[in-house]
C-alpha cells in the first residue's frame, strides 16, 4: 500500500509535467508549483502509511489530505503566475501548514493514548 501512494504520487507528476511542456497556455511557474503540491501530498501519504499511529488516524487523514490536496493543487494550477499579491497561493500554502498541524495533533493525541495503555 505504501509504494502503491509512491507510483501514484509519481505517475501524477510526470502528467502534469507533460501537460505543462505540451500545452503553451500552462505557465512554467504553475506546473512546477502543481508538480511540489503533488509531491508533498505523496510524501505525506507515504509517511502517514509508513507512520505506527493508530488506523482510525491514519484513514481519516489520509482522506482529508486527499481533499485538502486536491483544492491546493486546482489553487496553484489557475493562480496567476505573478507571485506577488497573490492569494491563491497564500491559501495553498495554508492548506499545507494546516495539513503539517493536523498529522502534529494526531501524533500528540496518538502518543497520549498509548501513553494511558
Amino acid at each position: 500500500m505504501r509504494n502503491l501512494f509512491l507510483i501514484i504520487g509519481t505517475l501524477f507528476i510526470v502528467l502534469n509535467t507533460l501537460t505543462g511542456l505540451i500545452v503553451s497556455a500552462y505557465n512554467p511557474i504553475n506546473y512546477l508549483l502543481a508538480d511540489l503540491s503533488i509531491a508533498l501530498s505523496t510524501g505525506i501519504a507515504y509517511y502517514l502509511a509508513c507512520s505506527k499511529m493508530n488506523h482510525g488516524f491514519k484513514i481519516g487523514l489520509v482522506m482529508l489530505f486527499f481533499f485538502t490536496g486536491i483544492i491546493r493543487f486546482i489553487c496553484i494550477v489557475i493562480m496567476s503566475p505573478v507571485l506577488e499579491n497573490n492569494i491563491l497561493l497564500l491559501v495553498a500554502i495554508g492548506l499545507f501548514i494546516l495539513e503539517l498541524l493536523m498529522i502534529a495533533t494526531a501524533l500528540i493525541v496518538d502518543k497520549r493514548k498509548v501513553n494511558k495503555i
